[in-house]
């Protein structure tokens, strides 16, 4: 059985890994050098929906069975479908963006396609293990990576510049408040909540692991990218597909050692496997619970087939940070309605629940 504490290291791990990847140069292409405060007001607009959707909830349900409870099997199965979609959507970036960074960094001579090949079959062994496999090795790692990322951020200050950061509001108040909502969605893991709600004891345990997930990852979300609009001047910024390894490249301690980089990728790779393994066990119970199968695991391959061709539908990287506005887009107004939607349906579907046990 999963501890809450396990589960929200998963919760830490889905949320920041994108933003190790490709998130701040979205972040950047929206508001220029003022990227640092957009992100803070996202991580307050995601946090104050969450706690919302969090106060409206009641009893200890699923999205999928509120579905099931509320309109019955036609809505449990849309209601399935839409948070599958959400999921692959969400993960089918990281699947693309991660062989063709290793292809580029560390196996030039490599088709992208082998690459990916292996690293879904990796992947689905990971999922194979089951949730609580994946659970302790994330429990395990998380601490070791958090601290290798703030080794990082600490070994940049020589190459902090104040002025990077100017104009202080970027490219405009708009920019960041209005067309800045959007990356909202580097929360819309959130929904994974939910879908782990089975593994909590109660819902006190939900509360406190959404605190916690805001409490550790908001500082450090913020502190990447303010170390990356301080690091580069904009538009500099907006040129490179991986800013923390980027980053990365940079350090040097005189000439003892200057390929921090290397490190970097070693502690990235293993964030990215144990995320990927995450999303795809999350693929699976949900299409296993959508369509009442007893077991997830025969689901593994198809779902892995699945996610590996549609991640292969962007003929570049540039095309999926393009996607990536669009997809932003669907899954934070997907996953925070469903949220707000199900809190109340939560609490009617308590109301009939009370009734049928009074009688």
């Amino acid at each position: 059985m999963l501890r809450r504490q396990e589960i929200t290291t998963i919760l830490i791990n889905v949320t920041v890994t994108k933003l190790v990847l490709t998130f701040p140069k979205i972040l950047i292409e929206t508001s220029g050098s003022a990227a640092w405060i957009q992100i803070i007001y996202n991580i307050i607009c995601a946090a104050a929906v969450f706690f919302l959707s969090l106060l409206l909830y009641k009893g200890h349900y699923t999205v999928i069975d509120l579905a099931e409870k509320a309109g019955g099997k036609i809505l449990k199965i849309i209601t399935g479908i839409i948070v599958f979609a959400v999921f692959m959507v969400n993960f089918a970036s990281i699947i693309r963006v991660f062989p063709e960074t290793v292809k580029t960094v560390l196996l030039i001579n490599f088709d992208t396609k082998v690459i990916t090949i292996i690293f879904m079959a990796a992947i689905a062994l990971g999922s194979a293990a089951g949730i609580e496999a994946i659970a302790r090795v994330n429990y395990i790692f998380m601490p070791i990576i958090g601290g290798v990322m703030i080794f990082f951020l600490i070994l940049l200050i020589p190459y902090y510049n104040i002025y990077n950061i100017f104009p202080i509001f970027g490219n405009g108040v708009n920019k960041i408040f209005i067309d800045g909502f959007n990356t909202i969605s580097v929360y819309a893991d959130v929904l994974l909540i939910n879908i782990f709600m089975p593994y909590y004891k109660n819902r006190k345990e939900v509360a406190k692991s959404g605190r916690h997930l805001f409490a550790i990852t908001a500082p450090f979300i913020t502190a990447v990218t303010l170390a990356y609009c301080l690091a580069y001047p904009y538009p500099v910024t907006k040129e490179f597909m991986l800013p923390f390894y980027q980053m990365a490249r940079i350090i040097h301690i005189g000439n003892f050692y200057s390929r921090f980089e290397s490190i970097f990728q070693f502690a990235w790779s293993i964030l990215i496997f144990i995320y990927s393994a995450i999303y795809i066990f999350a693929l699976c119970h949900v299409a296993a619970k959508t369509l009442n199968l007893k077991f997830y695991r025969p689901l593994i391959f198809p779902v892995v087939m699945i996610s590996g061709v549609f991640a292969l539908l962007p003929a570049t990287i540039g095309d999926i940070v393009r996607n990536e506005k669009w997809e932003n887009i669907f899954i934070y107004i997907t996953v925070f309605t469903l949220m707000l939607v199900f809190g109340i349906i939560s609490r009617v579907v308590l109301r009939k629940d009370k009734k049928n046990e009074a009688y």
